[in-house]
């Protein structure tokens, strides 16, 4: 088991460090004091204020730290979850969406405390001086439960159980059929992932916008459901979905790379492809 965890958590750090610089414009798109302005904007300014490492430095520890949990539990113990589901027969779409769910719901609790930095520092970098830091002065001024292990949690375990079906299940449920067609292959995987980015983006992109905004906050009384209540009546529907062009370019090639590495971590270790 430690192989499968290690292997998911591994491979989807590495690519979430190279995107990081992505991942922190689409997460100020969504907060509330930047949804005015367009990717490009947030990009530039950034750039301006000091270059590569401020687009790529804010969050970069704490998005580490989370991936190496929360994939580690989805992407590593969804294989594990789903076989012990469906038995020796071949795991059927609901029993698919079932195993991800529970990995992705679970490694987002795990996860939940490191997320809430790693928004916090995308929404203001100079806020905190480190990831520990930064855990220290949350848990002293809003309670190391409320403010680090709860917070947000209604709004990161539902987005954590989306993005792992719109992740995990439809990479594995793509790639079942085109294996009766040809070769489980690397030129097999890319594909799947092409599709998994479009799919988890449109699943996750509210969930990830109601998440930075409550983590962001720094009012007990903001939770998924406040947020949401109020996202709807201020900005309407459609704004749930605000930002889901900067999050398809972070989810997109986030996905063409990470499933074929984790596979490819998975046959270095002995573990068979996923």
């Amino acid at each position: 088991m430690w192989k499968d965890v290690a292997c998911g958590g591994v491979s989807t750090a590495a690519v979430s460090s190279l995107l990081n610089p992505v991942d922190v414009v689409k997460t100020r798109r969504q907060l509330e004091r930047f949804s005015q302005q367009r990717a490009l904007e947030i990009a530039r300014t950034l750039w301006q204020e000091g270059g590569i490492v401020a687009l790529w430095s804010p969050g970069l520890a704490a998005t580490i730290s989370r991936e190496l949990l929360y994939s580690g539990c989805t992407k590593g113990l969804y294989p594990i979850a789903r076989d012990a589901i469906s038995g020796d027969a071949e795991p059927s779409l609901p029993q698919r969406v079932a195993a991800a769910s529970a990995t992705g719901f679970g490694g987002s609790i795990c996860a939940n405390a490191f997320d809430v930095v790693k928004i916090r520092q995308f929404d203001q970098p100079q806020r905190y001086s480190s990831l520990a830091g930064a855990m220290r002065e949350i848990a002293r001024a809003e309670g190391f439960v409320h403010g680090l292990l709860i917070r947000g949690v209604s709004a990161s375990a539902p987005r954590g159980a989306a993005i792992a079906v719109g992740e995990v299940t439809t990479y594995d449920q793509v790639k079942s059929y085109f294996k009766k067609h040809y070769e489980d292959s690397f030129g097999v995987h890319v594909a799947c992932s092409l599709i998994t980015g479009v799919v988890a983006t449109t699943v996750a992109a509210p969930f990830d916008l109601l998440k930075s905004r409550v983590m962001a906050s720094t009012n007990p009384a903001d939770s998924f459901a406040t947020v949401l209540v109020r996202l709807l009546r201020h900005e309407g529907p459609l704004a749930l979905f605000n930002g889901w062009l900067p999050t398809y370019f972070r989810l997109g090639p986030h996905a063409i790379l990470t499933f074929p590495l984790l596979e490819a971590l998975r046959g270095a270790a002995g573990l068979g492809y996923m």
